[in-house]
């Protein structure tokens, strides 16, 4: 299983940031794979017709040519490509169950999520302890919403390896929506023991602890995450909301201003008013917000309406007291 770790350590490092749940910087770049698999046959059909060079004039590829060749596609971005030359090594021998998992991974990233199951499974029946083909799974169910599923596969993964830092923070994200925040918390640690300077997840860790009602920690979280990447916009956008929760919203609009344009961080600390049920400094931060940028989006003035038509609401229902 260590051997296997190596061999892989380079091509998942490429690989991760293109993930799904990945990194603050991204979303993926627009990369994406065909919508099915008889789509992606027809791709690999079509790009062996077009070859310009005859086959006589080429020396035979192996496996493991066509494996690495998959590999410089997916690290210059092209999945399509990538696909193919998997399917290629294993048109040669089917039973290679590193470039089964890189194909299950692809499957996840283009989100085709059954296909991606399939191909874990297959896997998992040659070798039930395959840690990175639980960890896929549990990728693939979770994007099925079948969060049960997905959560026994990625306590699997950690189990039989706890160094695969995605399934603990994905066990992170399913404890949190079961509500279970101390462990969520827990997960989180300790993907962020492994990838100490990914501020994906210091972001994840202060959500939990925002939602949590822990605000205090979920500020200390975002500041960390923030010292580690400071170029995740993410966090602080959630370390705004995290000080607006404490009243502290001049600290607060700081942040919000940090990573984004005036306009939106007055928009966006006119939400938190108007969540914490003050219109009127609601209705007073969404019109600077369009005061700054009248074109800003509609979405300010959409605000602006509701705020408005609250204080009113507000206004009207409070009983008077004699």
């Amino acid at each position: 299983m260590i051997r296997f770790k190596r061999h892989f350590q380079l091509w998942i490092g490429l690989l991760t940031m293109m993930v799904v749940l990945g990194g603050c910087a991204s979303n993926n770049g627009g990369l994406k794979i065909e919508s099915n698999y008889e789509e992606l046959m027809e791709l690999q059909k079509a790009r062996e017709s077009d070859d310009t060079l005859k086959a006589e004039e080429l020396p035979e590829m192996t496996g493991d040519d066509h494996e690495r060749l998959g590999d410089v596609n997916v690290s210059r971005g092209n999945l399509q490509m990538a696909f193919v030359q998997y399917q290629k090594c294993l048109e040669i021998n089917p039973k290679n169950t590193r470039v089964k998992y890189k194909k299950g991974m692809l499957f996840v990233l283009g989100k085709l999520s059954d296909l991606a199951v399939r191909e874990f499974n297959e896997i998992l029946e040659e070798d039930p302890e395959h840690a990175l083909a639980h960890e896929g799974l549990g990728l693939a169910l979770f994007q099925m919403e079948q969060y049960e599923d997905a959560k026994t596969h990625f306590q699997e993964a950690v189990e039989l390896d706890s160094t695969l830092w995605k399934a603990h923070n994905m066990l992170g994200v399913i404890y949190d929506y079961q509500e279970q925040y101390d462990k969520a918390t827990r997960e989180y640690r300790a993907a962020i023991a492994i990838r100490r300077d990914d501020g994906l997840l210091y972001n994840n860790l202060g959500v939990s602890y925002l939602l949590a009602g822990r605000y205090e920690k979920a500020v200390e979280a975002f500041r960390e995450g923030i010292r580690r990447e400071p170029s995740c916009g993410r966090l602080y956008n959630n370390l705004g909301l995290a000080l607006a929760k404490q009243g502290r919203h001049k600290e607060a609009l700081v942040a919000f201003m940090e990573r984004g344009d005036e306009a939106r961080a007055y928009n966006n600390l006119g939400c938190v008013y108007l969540q914490q049920g003050d219109q009127q400094e609601a209705i007073r931060f969404f019109e600077k917000a369009l005061d700054i940028t009248p074109t800003f989006y509609e979405k300010a003035g959409q605000n602006l309406k509701k705020a408005r038509a609250a204080h009113v609401y507000e206004i009207y229902s409070t009983p008077v007291e004699r």
